[in-house]
Parts: C-alpha cells; structure tokens; sequence
C-alpha cells in the first residue's frame, strides 16, 4: 500500500515538473527547458509501465523497456545541461 502511494507521489511530481517545465519553455523558448519537459514526462511514463507489469497488467517482462527509457531520460537530462 505504502509503496503505491509513493509511486502515484513520483508520478505526480513528474507530471507537475513537465509542467513547470513547458511554462518555462513556452517563457524562455530555451530548448533545454524543452528536453526537461520531455525528460520528466518519459519518467512519469516509465513509473506508469513499473506499475502496469507489477500488476501484470500487460502480461510480459518489461525489463527492456524500462531500461531503455531510463537510458533515454538520462539522455535528456544530459542534452539539456550540455545545450544551456
């Protein structure tokens, strides 16, 4: 129970940092606010799969693509420290 509550925490968080993230992008127009926005919305979608495989919700390992997208988020993050 305790560890639902903190993943639907870690998605809400995730989604409301993709949206400070766009408002500072649509401010700004800095691309690297931009890849942020992107970054943290992969991340809140890669929870979302965790949780749908813990409750076998789509039957298969997931292990792959979970691990691809962490890969992908940390691309983000790293284009949008390099490009600032």
């Amino acid at each position: 129970m305790m560890e639902m509550l903190l993943d639907v925490a870690i998605i809400l968080l995730a989604m409301a940092l993709v949206g400070v993230s766009y408002l500072a992008y649509r401010k700004s127009h800095l691309r690297a606010t931009l890849y942020l926005a992107l970054a943290f919305l992969l991340f809140a979608f890669k929870k979302v799969v965790e949780i749908s495989a813990e409750s076998r919700a789509l039957g298969r390992d997931i292990g792959l693509i979970v691990d691809f997208l962490e890969v992908l988020v940390l691309l983000l993050f790293f284009l949008a420290l390099w490009r600032r």
